[in-house]
């Protein structure tokens, strides 16, 4: 039971970023649809015509378990003063918390290195993005640039432009402004300042109106990247696969008398379409 509380007493960060699928098998696979252009005219008598959508990215998700156990001896059990060894087993679900949340927050933190790829061949935040039709596009900045009123403006005026893979406008809906802990107070100025922050000219703080939500998340290790995400998070494409939920179990070794312990969880995630999410590394 103290196992348990342990792991639901903090909120999770990471899924409210990624949609989690229950998993009956060893992996998974995403495929993502290349989508058609726009109608055309047709007169009077003329035949439709007909286009075959253009063929998708294919992302595989292999599941990895993940465990650890404890053993506390006969004897520390025995001469525990202050409930230490009691409440030990509750480190099991503070190591699981923690596991999961470097796992997700992994996907960002090697968002911008080409040593970790996706389905197209490239890092998740890229200038060079390949749609279905064989076109590019970007969900990172052009140049690189800390987080300022100036810089998200440029983010989400990009983040407007994402297209399907026949060339439609994606109207998905920014949401979100990530960040970490070191950048937390200069974005909660940016979305908060009814007026331009950096600035004594007094002039309107358009980002204000945006509704957009901000989200810090302490596991994020660059300091100056920031993110934007999706309003629903169903349109960002992250996903997380849970093959089999966290669990524990102990047992008594009767030769020594010692208590084992141990908690494992199975799991993948990652992206399976970059669009959705945008992001800068910082200047």
């Amino acid at each position: 039971m103290i196992v348990y509380q342990a792991w639901v007493q903090r909120e999770p960060q990471g899924r409210k970023f990624f949609r989690t699928f229950q998993s009956s098998q060893f992996r998974e696979q995403s495929l993502t649809f290349g989508g058609l252009g726009t109608m055309d005219q047709k007169d009077e008598g003329e035949n439709i015509n007909y286009e075959a959508p253009n063929e998708g990215f294919l992302q595989t998700f292999t599941h990895i378990w993940y465990a650890k156990g404890i053993r506390i001896t006969q004897e520390q059990w025995s001469d525990d003063l202050y409930g230490v060894m009691e409440d030990s087993p509750s480190e099991l679900g503070r190591m699981a918390y923690a596991t999961e949340e470097t796992i997700l927050s992994n996907v960002f933190n090697n968002g911008f290195d080409s040593s970790y790829t996706g389905a197209d061949g490239l890092e998740l935040f890229s200038t060079a993005h390949v749609r279905e039709d064989g076109s590019t596009y970007k969900n990172e900045l052009t140049n690189a640039a800390d987080l300022s009123t100036t810089s998200l403006e440029q983010a989400l005026i990009d983040y407007r432009n994402f297209r399907d893979g026949g060339g439609k406008r994606v109207m998905i809906q920014p949401g979100i402004l990530l960040v970490s802990p070191d950048s937390q107070f200069n974005a909660a100025r940016i979305l908060n300042s009814v007026h331009t922050p950096d600035s004594d000219t007094n002039a309107v703080q358009p980002v204000h109106d945006m509704g957009l939500r901000l989200d810090v998340w302490d596991y994020l290790t660059d300091t100056d990247a920031w993110f934007i995400g999706p309003k629903n998070k169903s349109e960002g494409h992250l996903l997380l696969y849970e093959r089999e939920p966290f669990a524990t179990d102990h047992i008594f070794d009767f030769d020594t008398g010692d208590i084992k312990l141990k908690g494992e969880f199975r799991q993948s995630s990652g992206w399976a379409d970059p669009r959705g999410w945008f992001g800068s590394p910082g200047s």
